[in-house]
């Protein structure tokens, strides 16, 4: 499955937890479309249409899009929502306790990946990705 993956890049940035997450992704035997996001941000500062073009397309085209809501971002939103009106398959992952969107969390469908540590993020987000019922 090519899967998404949306965190925030500007503002609320946590790389450390972004590279975890691809780590998930990839051992569960999916791919990640969105590598550039495991980097620092580009160098080359491409125009605001150019990263618009590429992160909405990249997250319809994709088979899923797992987003990291644990922080709140715009851009990260947007790509959910391009993701969902597409009909893709819409994983979130927050840290327990922490008070998301309301509008994600009526969203439906979508999976909800909560986690207190980073072995529960593991544990908890492999096992939603391990279930391929609800897989394209």
């Amino acid at each position: 499955m090519k899967v998404y993956l949306s965190v925030p890049i500007i503002a609320n940035r946590s790389l450390d937890r972004a590279r975890l997450i691809a780590e998930v992704i990839v051992s569960a035997g999916h791919e990640v479309t969105s590598p550039w996001v495991l980097d620092a941000p580009e160098a080359d500062r491409p125009s605001v249409s150019d990263v618009f073009q590429r992160d909405t397309h990249g997250a319809e085209s994709s088979d899923a899009i797992v987003a990291d809501v644990t922080e709140p971002s715009i851009g990260v939103g947007m790509e959910i929502m391009a993701a969902h009106k597409a009909g893709k398959r819409v994983i979130l992952v927050m840290r327990k306790g922490r008070a998301a969107s309301r509008m994600l969390m009526h969203m439906q469908p979508k999976d909800v990946v909560e986690y207190h540590d980073d072995p529960s993020l593991i544990t908890n987000l492999s096992s939603v990705l391990s279930d391929r019922t609800n897989l394209k």
